[in-house]
């Protein structure tokens, strides 16, 4: 009899983080605090330029579990958790081998680690003929982003598309989203210099309360003029209040300010600048920023969409009727 090997493959887009407000009020993550109702409120990007898995398990084997992102990163422990989470949850016995394709930078606000935790519960599920609703994904990749303090709800930009905001913290169905209106010829282009500590002092209750303090004030600024230009700005000012400007990312600013784009922010947290631009404006900012930077990274990527917008005059649209 043949012997087919049989694999499960999930892929999630990028969850990009631009500005944040922690909802931390009891942050010793010990057993009495209820996962689902903590995190924090935000908004960011997905980005087409995600992460994809693929899940052999061997049942024959130790039950251990290996895991391999980009063809050389041997330990990641939100995806090792996960599959232990699954491990429970379904019985498992054996071997279970994870492999990431990860195509933006890690531990630069990218979300990583919160695709890549998704990417193993869904995978799994499929290999196993295990049905899973994505609000069910998104609940256990939270719980686990949580335990392995890799992110405060950048997940939940899994479950939508374009400029995300997320309106009330926690997993689904607690967590609230929304989003603002993309135009389709844009593009998101970052600039990477690399990934940055948590600072210490965000472990400490009274920086946790200014950075929410922060963060409220210029979420609510956002949302009394919801526009991506708004968005960008308030988030850039977000970053420079709270204190999370580098030096490498004043010197990206100081470009970025030059060039043709929409707006521009920090990614939440890294050593790394986003901005928007116009697809004619694409491969000038690209070659700009090329020669700007030649030691650093440059990620363009296309944002996924739930919907677009535009404006022209009305002579100039013609719709079509379809009834």
């Amino acid at each position: 009899m043949m012997n087919i090997e049989r694999y499960g493959y999930a892929y999630f887009p990028s969850a990009l983080s631009s500005i944040f407000s922690p909802k931390l009020r009891s942050a010793t993550m010990n057993s009495s605090v209820n996962l689902d109702r903590i995190g924090a409120r935000g908004g960011g990007f997905s980005l087409v330029k995600g992460s994809e898995t693929l899940v052999r398990i061997y049942p024959d084997e130790s039950d251990r579990i290996e895991v391999t992102v980009n063809d050389n990163i041997r330990n990641f422990p939100p995806s090792i958790e996960a599959a232990e989470e699954m491990r429970r949850r379904y019985k498992i016995n054996g071997r279970i081998e994870i492999r990431h394709r990860i195509n933006v930078p890690i531990g630069s606000g990218f979300g990583t680690s919160a695709s890549s935790a998704a990417g193993v519960i869904l995978a799994i599920s499929s290999l196993l003929g295990q049905g899973i609703t994505l609000s069910e994904v998104i609940r256990v990749t939270h719980e686990i982003e949580l335990r392995c303090r890799t992110g405060l709800n950048s997940e939940v930009g899994l479950m939508t598309g374009g400029l995300v905001l997320v309106l009330r913290e926690g997993a689904p169905p607690r967590s609230i989203i929304d989003n603002i209106p993309l135009p389709s010829n844009i593009k998101l282009v970052a600039v990477v210099s690399g990934p940055i500590e948590t600072p210490d002092s965000l472990s400490e209750l009274s920086k946790i309360e200014e950075v929410e303090r922060i963060g409220d004030k210029y979420l609510s600024k956002i949302l009394r003029q919801p526009t991506i230009e708004n968005f960008l700005r308030y988030a850039r000012e977000f970053s420079y209040e709270s204190g999370f400007v580098t030096e490498t990312v004043q010197e990206i600013f100081k470009v970025f300010e030059k060039l043709p784009m929409i707006g521009y922010a920090q990614n939440m947290l890294g050593d790394a600048v986003h901005a928007l631009v116009y697809d004619k404006n694409l491969d000038l900012v690209v070659r700009s920023l090329t020669e700007s930077f030649p030691d650093m990274e440059i990620v363009v990527s296309d944002i996924t969409s739930i919907c677009n917008v535009y404006s022209k005059s009305i002579e100039a649209v013609e719709l079509k009727r379809t009834c």
